[in-house]
């Protein structure tokens, strides 16, 4: 788990890198509808064109791209930053992060140094 100050200090830079993290994000009703909202589709066709049934078979998951990241994800930017999932925009503070984050990583390596 992260250290509480690091994830005080934590400002996310957009590099884009947990959104090509493998796993699945997994979607609440109200990220369905917000999505389908902001690409101008109807919850149906969001669900139709953008998700699958998560290994859970209990909620819907966004697709990914063929390199395993995720399908929103165009260079280093959200297509749907704004409308983004709840578990996207929790990111890390939901989130069990190791390491794998530039940012997270950097913080931590600079706490360690002060210890």
């Amino acid at each position: 788990m992260l250290n509480r100050e690091v994830l005080k200090e934590f400002r996310c830079t957009g590099c884009g890198d947990c959104c090509r993290w493998g796993g699945f994000v997994l979607l609440t009703d109200s990220d369905i509808q917000n999505m389908a909202d902001h690409l101008g589709l109807s919850e149906g066709e969001f669900i139709e064109k953008h998700t699958r049934l998560a290994p859970n078979r209990k909620q819907l998951a966004l697709l990914d791209q063929a390199d395993g990241s995720c399908e929103f994800l165009e260079g280093d930017r959200c297509r749907v930053y704004e409308a983004r999932p709840e578990q996207c925009s929790s990111f890390p503070y939901a989130w069990s992060v190791p390491q794998g984050c530039p940012e997270l990583d950097r913080l931590s390596a600079e706490q360690k140094n002060v210890e």
